[in-house]
């Protein structure tokens, strides 16, 4: 498959297009409430996203051109081929997509695949299978913002990432890597996971040495990569961001000119869910128990999170579509996650209500919210909780991937001849 020709095929130019048509004319016809709008977004944005994001887009992009990836990738090689189809990296790349959120994992594939060391299939692949909404969203800002307890973030983001690899080895196995997809891909990958399993010499010194030359192809001093760094991942954000408030604009005035009354109060919920994740998640835990029972609500929320809207789709797209990454697996992987959580969601329900007996009242409508106070930017973290839960999430990235590595080290000692 042409992925360059994928990237740019005319139904992308036409997205592209009406979605720039359909921005003027939500301007057009509400200048005030697109205004409002844009700033909710800039909010949402600048409070979550940005110090969710930005520290890690920056590490990793300074691990990347230091070699650690692919020293880490060279032990995990075995492990990760037989799994997912994938490439050792992807040790490095889930860990920071389980951590940092979207779209750090599709940054990190773009950078592997630029750097040659992996395919663009291979690129594809990982993107998708690291994609998830950042902890941040889940437990400060749905859990104890919009639900007022916690405890049930840490519930959702437990089958959010159980979902999402559950979803990643169902879609290893329903299309399964082709021989030909490691061309451009490191030595190791392009012999395949049978003469990857058997270097030459110790794994452990292979490793040092991928990361050696990794470090002397890159060249540059520690100046120059700590600004290219920060360069590419304010980039990177300010892509982000700017999807973010077109989307928030779009949303916000679509809803304003949706005739009223609404005939189902669900309409608004799933409009804003599929365009917008964190947009959406506030509309689905407003829900009254007469809308939608609790079990419903709360695995439709889960399935949300696992598409993880429009927007984000896009926000990948921006990151690989210029590297001449396709984006159709990724949709799939979308579509199988958002399916995934919602089954999960649903299953666990009655267990979560049994071992959590107060979980109910939180998708009965939360009742903390101070009246006024309707719109998501009123729930968002202060700077305060925004740097604890980032020092968490730092502490959490280097225990998932010190956990991978090690399920991948004791994997290959059981499955050596």
């Amino acid at each position: 498959m042409n992925f360059r020709r994928l990237a740019a095929s005319p139904l992308s130019t036409l997205l592209t297009g009406l979605l720039a048509v359909l921005l003027v004319i939500c301007v057009v016809y509400a200048p005030g409430e697109a205004f409002k709008a844009s700033g909710e977004g800039l909010a949402i944005w600048w409070r979550i996203v940005f110090p969710a994001l930005l520290p890690f887009v920056v590490l990793s992009q300074m691990l990347l051109a230091g070699g650690f990836a692919h020293g880490l990738g060279t032990l995990m090689e075995p492990f990760t081929r037989r799994l997912l189809g994938l490439p050792g990296s992807f040790g490095w790349v889930l860990p920071l997509g389980m951590t940092a959120g979207f779209p750090a994992a599709a940054e990190a594939a773009a950078t592997l695949y630029k750097q040659g060391k992996i395919s663009a299939r291979e690129a594809e692949r990982i993107a998708a299978a690291a994609h998830f909404c950042s902890p941040m969203l889940l437990v400060v800002v749905i859990g104890a913002g919009f639900l007022g307890r916690p405890e049930i973030g840490l519930l959702l983001l437990g089958l959010h990432w159980a979902a999402g690899l559950a979803a990643s080895i169902t879609m290893h196995f329903l299309f399964p890597e082709r021989a030909d997809s490691f061309q451009g891909a490191t030595p190791e990958a392009k012999a395949g996971p049978a003469s990857a399993s058997k270097p030459k010499g110790s794994r452990l010194r292979l490793a040092l040495r991928r990361m050696e030359e990794a470090r002397e192809e890159d060249g540059r001093s520690f100046g120059k990569l700590l600004g290219d760094s920060v360069a590419s991942g304010v980039q990177t954000l300010m892509i982000t961001g700017g999807y973010m408030l077109i989307f928030a604009v779009i949303i916000h005035v679509i809803l304003l000119a949706v005739p009223q009354p609404v005939p189902s109060p669900f309409i608004p919920v799933a409009v804003q869910s599929l365009f917008e994740v964190h947009l959406g998640s506030f509309a689905m835990s407003e829900l009254s128990p007469s809308a939608l029972p609790p079990a419903i609500a709360a695995s439709l929320l889960g399935a949300a999170l696992g598409w993880s809207g429009l927007c984000a789709y896009l926000q990948v797209r921006a990151i690989l579509g210029p590297a001449g990454v396709g984006e159709r697996y990724f949709l799939l992987n979308r579509l199988l996650h958002a399916t995934y959580a919602y089954i999960l969601t649903l299953a666990s329900w009655k267990p979560i209500s049994r071992w959590f007996p107060g979980i109910l009242p939180a998708f009965n409508g939360s009742e903390a919210a101070p009246l006024g106070n309707d719109t998501p930017a009123a729930w968002l973290p202060g700077w305060q909780q925004a740097i604890g839960v980032m020092e968490w999430q730092l502490w959490m990235v280097g225990l998932l991937t010190f956990g991978f590595l090690s399920i991948a080290l004791v994997w290959r000692r059981r499955n050596e001849p």
